[in-house]
C-alpha cells in the first residue's frame, strides 16, 4: 500500500515531525481509525432510540435518535446516526452539538467524568488536562 499526502500535510510532518518515525505513525494511525470504524459498526448494530428533551433555550421539546454514550451529573451525551455528538446540559436545559470527537473534547465546559466515557465508547483518545 502506498500513502500519499497532500502538499501542505507533507510539509508540516517534514518541519514538526523531522525526528519521528512515519513508518511506525501511519499503522498506528491505521490501527486507530480502524478501531473507531468497529466501535461505530458496534454503536450502529444496538440501534438507536428517540430522545425527547425540553431545551430551554428554544423554550420546547425537541426529539433526535441517538445512542446514549455518556453520563454525568451535569449532561447527557448521545451519538447520533449522522455521527453528530449530541450532549443535554440538565442544569441549562439545553442541547450542544459536535461534528466530531475533537470539538467535543476541548469544550472547556465539557466535565471530564463526560469527557472520558464519550472518548471510551468512541474508543478515542483521552487525555485529562492538568492545571498544575
Amino acid at each position: 500500500m502506498t500513502v500519499h499526502l497532500p502538499d501542505a500535510l507533507a510539509a508540516e510532518a517534514k518541519a514538526r515531525l523531522a525526528e519521528t518515525d512515519i513508518s511506525a505513525v501511519c499503522p498506528a494511525a491505521l490501527r486507530a481509525g480502524l478501531e473507531r470504524e468497529r466501535v461505530m459498526e458496534k454503536i450502529d448494530a444496538h440501534g438507536y432510540q428517540r430522545v425527547k428533551l425540553y431545551d430551554g433555550k428554544r423554550e420546547h421539546d425537541i426529539a433526535f435518535r441517538g445512542r446514549k454514550i455518556g453520563s454525568s451529573q451535569k449532561a447527557d451525551a448521545w451519538l447520533t446516526p449522522k455521527g453528530t455528538i449530541a450532549v443535554y446540559d440538565h442544569r441549562e436545559q439545553e442541547l450542544y452539538t459536535y461534528d466530531e470527537y475533537g470539538a467535543f473534547a476541548d469544550d472547556e465546559g465539557v466535565d471530564d467524568r463526560l469527557r472520558a466515557q464519550v472518548a471510551d465508547a468512541l474508543s478515542a483518545k483521552y487525555v485529562e488536562e492538568l492545571d498544575i
